[in-house]
């Protein structure tokens, strides 16, 4: 099947077929072209939904000039042993950051990140198997629902979105599940990664709405019922010491950490403590100054000044 979502210079490009009725087949342009600047359309081939509040272990990623090697290879475990030599070519971090990173640097860091990758991929392929036995459907069947937030794609040209069963009875064949993005995390199989404004209560308000008074981090992630139930999950899978915080073999790295590492960037989001009365946005070296992830909100650099605007002091400039 071809792929229906690609980009081109970073931005998602689709290809699409005509609308089609009820049976299958193509609509009549009179039907699928309501007006002179809508056309109903038909999305053919495949694409990739990327879950929007979570982060898992990657499987395999870039090493910056070596490839794509799986982190269980020599290359990765290699490379993590001391990733900020100079030799490997220029690529500095803030001391802070770099001794956060450095006390992980050691042989077997790359394996033990493949290895919670490969329960991660487990763990939701079991929990789409066990929901498409309980909706009694086959696999061609199933369907999967997508709940969209400000953004819709990312730069790979995948879907950003809530993901579930498709169900139209909320009571039938049960009540219906946590999203996977939610059950993934009760699971201890990923990280909180919260960034703004593609999450709850953010994503219903209008992008200026949606800025966080100064001070007010704790107050607002407190009173979101979605956000509340999706920090206390990985709270719960902390203190049970399950799948990436097992006590005998913990995630060494996190997700977005083997990335920028990968990448050879550093990080480049803000970031609010969602635990904090602070009314100040740390630089986005600065996330490890925030030790859990539920406790962190990311702020893309583009939407910094909004929050600068509404009267957030910028770490460093004050």
């Amino acid at each position: 099947m071809p792929t229906a979502f690609s980009t081109v210079g970073g931005r998602p490009r689709a290809v699409t077929g005509i609308r089609r009725d009820s049976h299958g087949a193509a609509q009549s342009l009179e039907a699928a072209i309501p007006d002179g600047d809508t056309v109903g359309v038909h999305i053919e081939g495949s694409g990739s939904v990327r879950f929007l509040g979570i982060d898992t272990p990657e499987k395999a990623f870039d090493i910056e000039g070596q490839g794509r090697p799986a982190l269980d290879s020599p290359k990765w475990d290699a490379y993590l042993t001391n990733p900020l030599d100079p030799a490997l070519g220029l690529f500095q971090l803030e001391s802070g950051l770099a001794a956060h990173l450095a006390a992980r640097f050691a042989p077997g860091a790359g394996r033990n990140h493949h290895a919670h990758g490969i329960r991660a991929q487990q763990t939701l392929s079991g929990l789409v198997n066990g929901d498409i036995a309980a909706m009694g459907q086959a696999p061609a069947d199933f369907r999967f629902y997508l709940a969209f937030a400000f953004e819709v794609f990312d730069a790979y040209g995948r879907f950003l979105a809530f993901i579930n069963r498709n169900q139209p009875d909320p009571n039938t064949p049960g009540p219906r599940p946590l999203s996977y993005n939610e059950r993934m995390l009760e699971a201890g199989a990923a990280m909180a990664y919260f960034i703004w404004p593609n999450i709850d209560p953010f994503r219903s308000q209008s992008i200026l709405d949606a800025v966080i008074a100064p001070g007010r981090a704790r107050e607002t992630a407190d009173a979101s019922p979605a956000l509340r139930r999706a920090r206390e999950l990985v709270k719960q899978a902390r203190a049970a010491g399950i799948g990436i915080f097992d006590t005998a073999d913990p995630l060494r790295f996190e997700a977005f950490e083997v990335r920028y590492l990968g990448r050879r960037e550093p990080p480049s989001r803000a970031v609010i403590d969602l635990s904090s009365d602070s009314d100040v946005l740390l630089r986005p070296q600065s996330y490890h100054k925030i030790p859990n992830s539920e406790d962190r909100l990311f702020i893309p650099s583009a939407f910094v000044p909004l929050f600068a605007a509404k009267g957030w002091k910028l770490e460093g400039w004050f």
